[in-house]
């Protein structure tokens, strides 16, 4: 299994884990979608594993290409094998 990190919004954790927008409004969401379908066209796939426990508040995320600000963050870990890469 190949894994990869994504530094991304604590209020996003309902939405990767349990597929769940409905508490987001529009522009909470919009930039959620947008990162949803980076994660297609780079990697094939939106397959969270796992969240990191302890939020930090950070300028600087992996949500931040998508226009979301400043805000608190959690570190998740995505499969990103290749479909048909067996290992």
């Amino acid at each position: 299994m190949i894994t990869e990190t994504y530094t991304l919004p604590a209020y996003w954790a309902v939405a990767l884990i349990n597929d769940d927008t409905s508490e987001m409004d529009y522009y909470e969401e919009k930039p959620f979608q947008e990162f949803c379908a980076f994660m297609l066209s780079e990697h094939g796939n939106n397959w969270p594993l796992d969240c990191s426990e302890e939020t930090q508040f950070m300028t600087y995320h992996d949500a931040r290409r998508f226009g979301v600000l400043a805000c608190d963050v959690l570190d998740y870990t995505f499969d990103v094998t290749p479909r048909g890469l067996t290992q």
